[in-house]
C-alpha cells in the first residue's frame, strides 16, 4: 500500500496513523518557498503510546469496553481523593488570593510544608530551600534529568520499569542502560549487575518504590543493599516515590530510600496523583536528600532552580491548599483506599491462578499493578502467542484493554491495573477466562472444569429421586450401560 492509500485507509477507518505522520514529517515542508522543519523532538514517543495508537478501533463493538490499561486511579469514580484535600482545595480558590504567580520554584508555604513532611528521623531537618515544587511527578524527573545531562552522560533505569524514564532521558539527550529486576525475587534489583553497567559517564540510577508496573515494595534490607552499592559505585540516586504509602502488608511497609542513604544523594520525586488520588491536580514535588552537599556543590541545585523558573510552577491555589493537606489526619480513609486495593490484587491473583497460561510469578506487595506472565505454547497460534498479540486479540474479541509487557520492557507479561471496581473486574476476568479458553492448544488433550461439568450434566438425566432408586442421577443412555 503506498503512503498514500495507506493514509487514506486510516482516516476513512477514523484512525490517525502516528507511525505515518512522523515519516512523513522527516524531511519538513518544503513548498513555494516555505522551508519548514521540526526539531528531532518529533521523533520522542513514550513506548506505552506507539503500542497503544496501533490497538485504536480494535474492541469489539459488540461488547462494551473495559479497560485495566490506565494507570489514572480516579477514571471509575470509586477511588476519590480525601475529603479534606478537596475541601482545601475548593477554599484556596473561592479565597480569591491566589489568582498570581508565586515563586517560580513554588510557593513558600507550601516547599516548607513538604520539607517537613519528608524529614527523616536522625538527620539534618529538610529546608524550603532543598524542594522543588513541579507540575506532577513527570515534570520532577524531568527536571532531574535534564539537570543531570552532561555531555555523553548515561542513567541506569529498571527493567521492567516505567517507559516514561526513556522518554525523559531521549528528550534530554541522556543515554540510558537498563538494570533488571528479579520476577522471582519480589521484583528486587540484581545489585551485583550494576557494578558492570556502570561506568564513567553514569550519572544516576533511578529506583522505583512501590513499583510501576511490577508492585513490588522493597523491604528494609534490600533498600539498605541498594544504597550501599550505590555508596560504593559513587551513584547518586532518583526515587520515584509517587507510589508512597501505597503498601498492602502491614509487616511490609513503603520506606523512603533516602532513610538509608548515608553519604548517597538522593533526589526524591512524588506528587498528588497516587497516594492522594489527585492526577488531575498536577502538583508534583521534589525533594534534594542532600546531607553531603554533594549536588549543590557541583551546581544541580542551581539547574533544577532554573528549570523552575522556566515552567513556572504548578497552579497557586493548588499549592496553597498543600500544607493543610500533607498534615490532615486521614488514616481512615487511606485504610479504606488501601483494602479496596487490596481485595482486588488477592482477586487478580485467585482468577488467575484458574486460568489456563497464565501466572503471577512475583504477588503484589503495593502500587497499583499486577504483573501477569503468559505462557506463551499455552495458546494455539503459529508465530507465538506474545504478550502483544495476546492484548490485541483480547481487545479485538473480549472488548478487554490491558498493556502488553513490552511497553514496560517485560515482554511475555501483561500489566492490570487494580484501581477497577469489584463488579467490573469480574466481568473482565469472565472474558479474559473465556478467551484464554477459546486460545489454549491444550484443550485437544485435557479439558477444563468448566468442561468436564458441562460433560457430566449432559451425560446425566436428573429424575426425580423419588421416582428412582438411583438417587435421581441416571446415565443418559442407559440401555448402552449393560
Amino acid at each position: 500500500m503506498t503512503v498514500e492509500a495507506s493514509s487514506e485507509a486510516c482516516h476513512a477507518s477514523g484512525r490517525r496513523s502516528v507511525t505515518l505522520e512522523r515519516r512523513k514529517s522527516l524531511d519538513g515542508y518544503h513548498r513555494d518557498g516555505w522551508a519548514v522543519r521540526a526539531s528531532t523532538v518529533r521523533e520522542l514517543c513514550n513506548p506505552i503510546r506507539r503500542i497503544v495508537d496501533e490497538m485504536v478501533g480494535l474492541a469489539n463493538p459488540e461488547k462494551g469496553l473495559i479497560s485495566l490499561a490506565q494507570g489514572d486511579p480516579t477514571v471509575f469514580g470509586h477511588l476519590l481523593p480525601p475529603k479534606a484535600a478537596v475541601e482545601e482545595v475548593t477554599r484556596a480558590f473561592g479565597a480569591y488570593t491566589h489568582n498570581g504567580y508565586t515563586s517560580s520554584a513554588g510557593a513558600p508555604a507550601a516547599r516548607s510544608a513538604v520539607a517537613k513532611r519528608y524529614s527523616l528521623p536522625d538527620r539534618p531537618a529538610l529546608r524550603a530551600e532543598d524542594v522543588f515544587m513541579t507540575i506532577g511527578c513527570s515534570e520532577a524527573l524531568s527536571h532531574v534529568i535534564a539537570a543531570m545531562a552532561v555531555e555523553g552522560a548515561n542513567v541506569l533505569l529498571p527493567r521492567p520499569g516505567f517507559p516514561l524514564y526513556e522518554t525523559l532521558c531521549q528528550r534530554h539527550g541522556v543515554a540510558y542502560k537498563f538494570y533488571d529486576l528479579d520476577g522471582e525475587n519480589g521484583w528486587e534489583i540484581k545489585l551485583d549487575a550494576l557494578t558492570h553497567l556502570r561506568d564513567d559517564h553514569t550519572v544516576a540510577i533511578i529506583v522505583n518504590n512501590p513499583s510501576n508496573p511490577c508492585g513490588a515494595v522493597y523491604s528494609e534490607e534490600h533498600l539498605r543493599g541498594i544504597c550501599a552499592t550505590c555508596e560504593t559505585l559513587r551513584l547518586p540516586i532518583i526515587a520515584d516515590e509517587v507510589y508512597e504509602d501505597v503498601a498492602f502488608d502491614a509487616t511490609r511497609p513503603f520506606l523512603p530510600i533516602a532513610q538509608f542513604s548515608g553519604r548517597v544523594p538522593v533526589m526524591s520525586v512524588s506528587a498528588l496523583s497516587k497516594r492522594w488520588l489527585a492526577p488531575g491536580w498536577r502538583l508534583g514535588w521534589l525533594v534534594m536528600h542532600d546531607y553531603d552537599h554533594i549536588l549543590s556543590t557541583a551546581g544541580v541545585h542551581m539547574a533544577i532552580n532554573n528549570l523552575c523558573q522556566v515552567s513556572l510552577g504548578p497552579a497557586a491555589p493548588i499549592q496553597a491548599a498543600v500544607p493543610a493537606i500533607l498534615e490532615a489526619r486521614e488514616e481512615e480513609w487511606l485504610q479504606t483506599t488501601l483494602d479496596m486495593l487490596r481485595v482486588a490484587s488477592k482477586y487478580c491473583i485467585d482468577r488467575c491462578s484458574r486460568v489456563r497460561g497464565l501466572s503471577v510469578p512475583s504477588e503484589p506487595q503495593g502500587a497499583m499493578y499486577v504483573l501477569l506472565k503468559v505462557r506463551e505454547d499455552a495458546f494455539t497460534e503459529e508465530e507465538g502467542f506474545t504478550d502483544v498479540t495476546f492484548c490485541k486479540r483480547l481487545l479485538a474479541e473480549e472488548s478487554v484493554l490491558m498493556l502488553p509487557g513490552t511497553c514496560f520492557h517485560a515482554p511475555g507479561y501483561l500489566r492490570l491495573v487494580i484501581t477497577v471496581p469489584e463488579d467490573e473486574l469480574e466481568r473482565a476476568w469472565d472474558r479474559i477466562e473465556c478467551f484464554c479458553e477459546r486460545h489454549s492448544s491444550e484443550r485437544k488433550f485435557t479439558d477444563s472444569p468448566k468442561d468436564l461439568t458441562e460433560k457430566l450434566k449432559s451425560s446425566l438425566t436428573f429424575v426425580d429421586s423419588c421416582a428412582s432408586s438411583d438417587d435421581g442421577l441416571m446415565p443418559s443412555d442407559a440401555s448402552a450401560t449393560g
